[in-house]
This record gives structure tokens, C-alpha cells and sequence, in this order.
């Protein structure tokens, strides 16, 4: 069941490599109505970054390009910490703590059920601090 509002005032940036993931994440969270971009590695959200604001980063940490941690790092200094970033992964310790401690709000373990994900993306983000 979808939550009356959607996700339709909600810009999302999801950066995962392998396409068939990347394609479901963008279709399901269009279809709760938010605007999705996708970038493939750390170089393409880096890049999507600096050129748009987004509320939320959706990222994957196993990158081809650049480690997990240090592409939050890269991307919450670009957004000037405005942005709330979840991360998904099939990765375990000491990746879940280093994403976290790099900046990460939620870090969620793979298999996660979609409805977990929707209900944290529907939660009031933490006041933007100036």
C-alpha cells in the first residue's frame, strides 16, 4: 500500500554498479513518485552531485571506482551535509561501522525488504543545519 504523499517532493540520487539493481531501485522509487537520477560508480554521483541538489543518496558500498566510505564523505562535503544518505549492501563488519562513521544515516543489509526502505525514505530527514 503506498503512503498518500509518495515521495513526490523527494530528489534521489542512486548509486549502485550492477545495472539490474540500479534499473529496479530507479523504477520502484519513480513509481512512489520521486525524482530519480542513477550513476553506475562514484565518479557519475560525484559528478550528478555537483551538478543538482538531492535529498537523499541510496548508495551501494562496493564500487567499482572508489571505497563506500570515501564516496559518502565525497558526496555529503559536495552537498554541504544537506543530504541524507542510506546505504544498501551485501557487505558486512567493519564496512557497516566505516559507512556510518563516514556519514551514513541508515545502513541497510542486503537481502532488505523494499517496505523497509520506503518506510525509512518516508520518515522526516534531520533538520538541515546551516
Amino acid at each position: 500500500m503506498m503512503a498518500a504523499m509518495g515521495l513526490s517532493a523527494m530528489r534521489i540520487l542512486v548509486v549502485e554498479d550492477a545495472a539490474d539493481i540500479r534499473e529496479v531501485f530507479t523504477v520502484l522509487l519513480r513509481s512512489e513518485g520521486a525524482t530519480v537520477v542513477a550513476a553506475a560508480n562514484g565518479r557519475e554521483a560525484t559528478e550528478a552531485v555537483a551538478r543538482q541538489h538531492f535529498d537523499v543518496i541510496l548508495s551501494d558500498l562496493g564500487l567499482p571506482d572508489v571505497p563506500g566510505d570515501v564516496l559518502i564523505r565525497q558526496l555529503l562535503a559536495a552537498s554541504r551535509n544537506h543530504t541524507r544518505v542510506v546505504v544498501i549492501t551485501g557487505y558486512g563488519e567493519p564496512y557497516l561501522t566505516r559507512a556510518r562513521q563516514a556519514g551514513a544515516e541508515v545502513v541497510f543489509t542486503k537481502p532488505v525488504e523494499w517496505a523497509r526502505i520506503l518506510d525509512y525514505l518516508h520518515r522526516p530527514g534531520p533538520a538541515a543545519s546551516a
